[in-house]
């Protein structure tokens, strides 16, 4: 029981406890919601009332009897096309009430307003900050209110399994992932298109040794919840005919190039090769992933007269794409949508004037048209082309800008490789569990340089060579490590125990998201240096560093004073000439100076210290500063020098107000981290400084 309260909270809350599902309490889906309620108790559409109800109440009112089967004897083909577990979804409501078609249009839209407010949820968990611009894009869109609330169809359930499911493969929940994959497949068949893409991700994101089960799993897992949900009806002819062969879905064929007898099948051809394009990326991030499959279901609408529930699959990956790329006018969304109601009032069998719940007057749009002698069937034409064309800008954009820029973004989609350089004692390892605890463990890997040291703790070769020369290291070894890493590939690589001074056996190691290499000599070799696409330098002031290195050596390697103090004098040459030198390559330099010089070196104390960074002026920090500034018990200074800029930073800073401030400087700042563990203090400052000058150096 505690664990499934931690999970829940975990779900529910964030780091400092607060509540994340603060969309629910806004204003804006309140009045939404109280809409939605009211709006299925007036309105229906004629699919709703004349075809999925009755379909739905034969199976609940003749004791589960098989409503395929009387349907298609009564060759009433187009009544239900969904499987079975729609029919059980809807099923549950239908024992009440069966004499109210008022009641029972409100029962019916029940499921949908549940899920209609799950992929609001999950939609604001992936596109953190930005409650405002989906409430007024996706809750209050007009289409997706026809289509739920007024026409009555139900493809908002299996777009709610589409997406809760990808916040769980998102999660790397792969088999809960899998399993709601499956359900949504067990409401609509259409599912089919997303699944390649789901196992391409969990091909990719998979390390080599656990792709193939990983993946056979999560095939079993999705059609085996499909088979057992549909189990009862899957063989039947009745049903095979109904769902996998009904007249809408068969149109996707109809698009096609004639050579003689054989034909060329358009919409087949486009989405094999949408898919040989996911296949040749070496990672596939999340906004990729959602990009992808967004401009598979449109572009195959692109091809079929559309049908009024089928965009709602593509309505909220376009809804995605444009809050990602906030600086795109939302115009091609917005006319999409006019279009579209357009279209479907004007054509012939249009329900719009019939959607009032007791009418029963059969009048369209479209013979009034024809009444007025206008040419009804050129204006449909015309206002056709305009939704496809406008349909095709927006396919445009998800390809121009959604696709082709996040393919080069690195971190997202390419592997991002930080080096951390400096000087044994100096806080390297500090700060690589900072940025470790802000990309997530599951996105970095980490390698450290006393891994290619050359000898064990007490060689003979120890007492001529300190640790920080180069002739003590493997050094190129490393190059081809890295490179390989960068390239995708695996290695091998042992690793050095500080606790036992020995290496171990070599183990693999698999590339990631992020590549962080920290060590004593990550840019002393040119060839090394240049495959980094972030160069870190820390060096605090010798003082300090005395005292730190001290601290921890007779704290956690059992040496002391005396013997901490001799090793340095050892080592001092070395440190000068080949790691202190390494700094004038950083494209980072950090350093802790004592505010108060005071103190007894190493003497297990804390001190009272203050951070100062140094980056190239390409970087405008004048945002950031002013943003930090404006936190009482925290002063940023902010120089310039000849080629460089300087921050000098003292004081304290909450967690809380770091986390807050984060998001306020770095747009966007979810499309590289999900759920960070944010730290307070210099800690933190650091997190979000590093994460903007990423976002700014390498992520456009």
């Amino acid at each position: 029981m505690g664990s499934i309260i931690g999970y829940k909270k975990k779900v529910l809350y964030d780091q400092l406890g607060k509540y994340k599902l603060t969309i629910l309490k806004h204003r804006l889906f309140v009045i939404g919601l109280i809409i939605k309620l009211v709006a299925p108790f007036f309105f229906i559409g004629d699919l709703l009332k004349n075809k999925f109800i009755p379909f739905v109440n034969y199976f609940s009112s003749t004791g589960f009897s098989n409503p395929y089967e009387h349907f298609f004897n009564l060759e009433k083909f187009d009544f239900f096309p969904y499987p079975a577990l729609m029919l059980y979804i809807q099923s549950t409501y239908s024992f009440f009430f069966q004499d109210s078609i008022v009641l029972q249009s409100f029962l019916f839209r029940v499921p949908l307003l549940l899920a209609d407010i799950t992929v609001l949820v999950v939609l604001s968990r992936f596109l953190k900050k930005a409650d405002n611009k989906l409430l007024l894009l996706y809750w209050c869109s007009p289409v997706l209110f026809y289509i739920n609330y007024l026409h009555g169809q139900f493809d908002v359930l299996p777009i709610m399994f589409l997406f809760v499911s990808f916040f769980f493969l998102f999660k790397k929940k792969f088999i809960m992932a899998s399993v709601l994959l499956g359900l949504g497949l067990a409401t609509k068949t259409n599912l089919l298109i997303a699944l390649p893409f789901f196992f391409i991700y969990l091909w990719k994101f998979n390390n080599p040794n656990r792709k193939i089960q990983s993946v056979s799993i999560a095939f079993f897992l999705v059609f085996g919840a499909f088979f057992l949900l549909n189990i009862n009806y899957l063989f039947d002819e009745e049903f095979i005919t109904l769902v996998f062969k009904n007249k809408e879905q068969i149109k996707l064929l109809d698009f096609k190039i004639g050579f003689g007898k054989l034909f060329f099948y358009v919409v087949p051809a486009i989405y094999v090769l949408l898919l040989a394009k996911v296949i040749r990326y070496k990672q596939l991030s999340k906004d990729l992933f959602m990009m992808f499959i967004g401009f598979a279901f449109c572009s195959l609408l692109l091809f079929i007269p559309p049908k009024p529930g089928w965009y709602f699959w593509i309505i909220p990956f376009l809804i995605y794409f444009y809050i990602k790329e906030s600086k795109l006018s939302i115009f091609p969304l917005l006319a999409l949508q006019i279009f579209y109601l357009i279209y479907f009032a004007i054509i012939p069998d249009s329900d719009f004037a019939n959607l009032y719940i007791l009418s029963k007057d059969n009048t369209s749009l479209y013979t009034v048209l024809e009444y007025y002698d206008l040419n009804a069937d050129m204006l449909i034409n015309i206002v056709f082309t305009g939704l496809q064309v406008l349909l095709f800008i927006n396919i445009f954009w998800i390809y121009r800008i959604g696709i082709t820029k996040n393919v080069k973004a690195k971190i997202k989609n390419a592997p991002c490789l930080i080096g951390i350089g400096g000087d044994s004692g100096v806080g390297k390892s500090t700060l690589t569990a900072s940025i470790q605890n802000l990309f997530a463990k599951d996105n970095m890997t980490i390698l450290r340089g006393d891994d290619m040291h050359k000898w064990e703790r007490g060689h003979a070769m120890w007492e001529t060579h300190t640790h920080l020369s180069p002739k003590a290291n493997n050094l190129h070894e490393e190059i081809n490590q890295l490179k390989a890493l960068k390239e995708g590939k695996k290695i091998l690589r042992r690793h050095y125990d500080h606790n036992t001074g020995t290496f171990t056996k070599p183990l693999t190691i698999y590339p990631n998201k992020v590549i962080l290499f920290e060590g004593l000599h990550p840019f002393y070799i040119l060839a090394k240096r240049e495959l980094f696409d972030i160069k870190i330098f820390v060096s605090p002031t010798e003082d300090l560093r005395l005292h730190w290195k001290i601290n921890r050596d007779m704290k956690k390697r059992g040496y002391s004073k005396e013997e901490v103090i001799s090793q340095l004098e050892f080592r001092r040459e070395d440190s000068v000439k080949y790691i202190q030198s390494q700094s004038q390559h950083a494209d980072i330099k950090i350093s802790y100076y004592p505010v108060n010089n005071n103190f007894e070196v190493g003497n297990g104390e804390e001190v009272d210290i203050g951070l100062m960074i140094s980056c190239d002026t390409s970087i405008d920090l004048n945002f950031f500063c002013e943003k930090f500034n404006s936190i009482n018990a925290i002063q940023v200074k902010h120089f310039y020098d000849t080629d460089s800029q300087r921050l000098e930073v003292e004081g304290k800073i909450t967690l809380s107000e770091v986390e807050k401030t984060a998001y306020v400087i770095v747009d966007n700042a979810e499309d590289f981290i999900e759920d960070p563990i944010w730290e307070d203090n210099y800690k933190g400052f650091l997190q979000t400084f590093l994460l903007y000058y990423i976002k700014k150096k390498i992520s456009n």
